[in-house]
């Protein structure tokens, strides 16, 4: 009998330091990402693969089914290439980003500097406007398969006090 209990003894404890484990485990694991957080990590990558001049990358988060400005997602990516590899971008920063989400699909308005040197140590009002120009998107997100992915997209240039004040937020 007192072998009984000494094993019931220990099959409980084993459990509750079992469960305490996991319990532990997801404390210290951190929560996902959000849809917000997702969005601005394909912005801030996108820029990043612009300045090394991955162009697939750029344009990861293009959808298939894209249109915007007239153009579809080759037509992006061509776009792209002509920009990054005539030099014409060699620094590409995300200088504010307004994200709102509903359900499956999100609209994303992102102010990019563009600029044609690295800077030097220089200010970001000395680039501009000769060796840099500030850019508005306006983005139309939907949820697919791989991920959140851009179906639509409209931009224009913006001054560099407005690309400093930051995007206003998105309409639905």
């Amino acid at each position: 009998m007192e072998a009984l209990r000494l094993g019931t003894l220990v099959a409980v404890l084993a459990q509750a330091a079992a469960l305490g484990a996991v319990a532990v485990a997801r404390l210290a694991a951190p929560p996902p990402p959000t849809d917000e957080e997702r969005i601005r990590a394909l912005l801030d990558e996108a820029a990043r693969a612009a300045v090394e001049r991955r162009i697939g990358d750029v344009v990861a988060a293009v959808s298939e089914r894209f249109q915007g400005e007239g153009l579809d997602r080759r037509g992006v990516k061509q776009l792209v290439a002509a920009h990054v590899l005539r030099g014409e971008w060699v620094g590409v920063s995300i200088s504010g980003v307004s994200v709102a989400v509903d359900g499956e699909r999100a609209r994303a308005i992102a102010d990019a500097v563009l600029s044609r040197s690295l800077g030097d140590g220089k200010a970001l009002a000395d680039l501009l406007p000769g060796e840099a120009s500030a850019q508005r998107f306006d983005l139309a997100f939907e949820r697919e398969p791989e991920g959140w992915r851009v179906v639509g997209a409209r931009w224009r240039p913006i001054s560099l006090a407005d690309a400093i004040a930051g995007p206003p937020p998105p309409r639905r």
